[in-house]
């Protein structure tokens, strides 16, 4: 099969496109063709070495993907050749306290896809036969692999943890991003009022046309300054964050008393000082999140496929030119999502 390898950590100059063995599934496991592939920040991390995550070379990265069933291992009955199906990126192992009551996203045994084992950059992907979602007729690869990591993330964290009502007040950091830009229609659904951060005038543009009422640049004022001009000096109920760094520490400033954070990513700085006098004076709380489940990712899928949710493509590329995609991500000039098609 055609895939992009790494024989080592680097620049975008690692990536290598060339011809790889197709992975032969083994009992209990399926290989998927892949259609469509996503770019994520994620992969640039799992390139240059910052993951964290080990994994041998030769390695292929990918964490999401669409595709259909192209073969079977022996034992595997509740999926048939030719269906559509997304590969789940936490491949839990289902036999665990977390995988039995149903919060794989929790298993401390899983692998990852595209981190720990292959993945979904290349022609064919091999996973088990439980880390599988059906995709509904609807949208097409590409719309829905650039659907399933981003919704399924801010679903998880707004519906799921931050129990986001109609009517409260809502800040997105990095809305232009494809996990913020999914997690400004999820909060616009469930009826929120929506302040949006960004670094540019034109992600923050597309940000209001997509539903904020209030919208801040980043690089030019003080986010929590800004939220209280914006809310009357009362601060937010609650804050999607995908950046960490500083501005999560301007983001727990921003918060109303009992507000809740969200915190999906730190791309901007893991390590971050935190006043823990503004956390418990305000009753604040402050929660980790952003792995969802596979019912989560049907949930959204399902909701895209009723018009309800809408994925952003910006741009979608051979897959052989994975590294002009990681590029682009790494110029911080996208909204929404890139997709590679093998």
């Amino acid at each position: 099969m055609k895939a992009i390898a790494l024989h080592q950590h680097g620049g975008v100059d690692a990536l290598r496109y060339e011809t790889l063995p197709t992975p032969d599934p083994g009992p209990g496991e399926v290989l998927v063709r892949v259609r469509a592939a996503g770019v994520n920040h994620i992969d640039l991390d799992i390139r240059n070495g910052s993951a964290g995550m080990a994994g041998a070379f030769p390695h292929v990265m990918g964490v999401d993907a669409v595709g259909e069933v192209a073969a079977l291992g022996t034992g595997v009955e509740e999926w048939q050749l030719g269906e559509r199906v997304a590969p789940h990126f936490i491949l839990h192992c289902g036999s665990c306290a977390a995988c039995t009551a149903g919060r794989e996203n929790t298993c401390q045994a899983a692998d990852i896809l595209g981190a720990t084992v292959w993945g979904t950059y290349a022609e064919y992907v091999k996973v088990g036969r439980q880390h599988l979602v059906r995709v509904p007729d609807g949208p097409d690869d590409a719309e829905a692999v650039s659907a399933y990591i981003p919704f399924a993330t801010a679903w998880e964290a707004l519906v799921e943890v931050g129990h986001l009502q109609g009517g409260e007040t809502l800040l997105i950091n990095a809305a232009g991003s494809g996990v913020g830009s999914a997690g400004l229609q999820v909060a616009a659904l469930m009826g929120a009022r929506i302040i949006a951060t960004a670094g540019s005038a034109a992600k923050l543009e597309r940000a209001r046309a997509a539903g904020a009422e209030g919208t801040i640049n980043y690089r030019d004022e003080p986010i929590d300054e800004r939220v209280r001009d914006l809310t009357e000096g009362r601060g937010v109920d609650c804050v999607f964050d995908c950046v960490g760094g500083d501005v999560l520490q301007q983001s727990i400033a921003a918060l109303a008393p009992g507000g809740r954070l969200l915190s999906v990513g730190a791309h901007a700085g893991e390590v971050v000082p935190v006043d823990m006098i503004q956390l418990f004076r305000k009753h604040a709380t402050l929660y980790g999140c952003g792995r969802s489940t596979r019912a989560i990712g049907r949930r959204v899928l399902d909701l895209v496929a009723e018009g309800k949710l809408q994925p952003v493509i910006q741009q979608r590329f051979p897959l052989a030119n994975a590294g002009a995609a990681q590029t682009l991500i790494e110029s911080r000039e996208v909204y929404g999502r890139l997709v590679l098609e093998p």
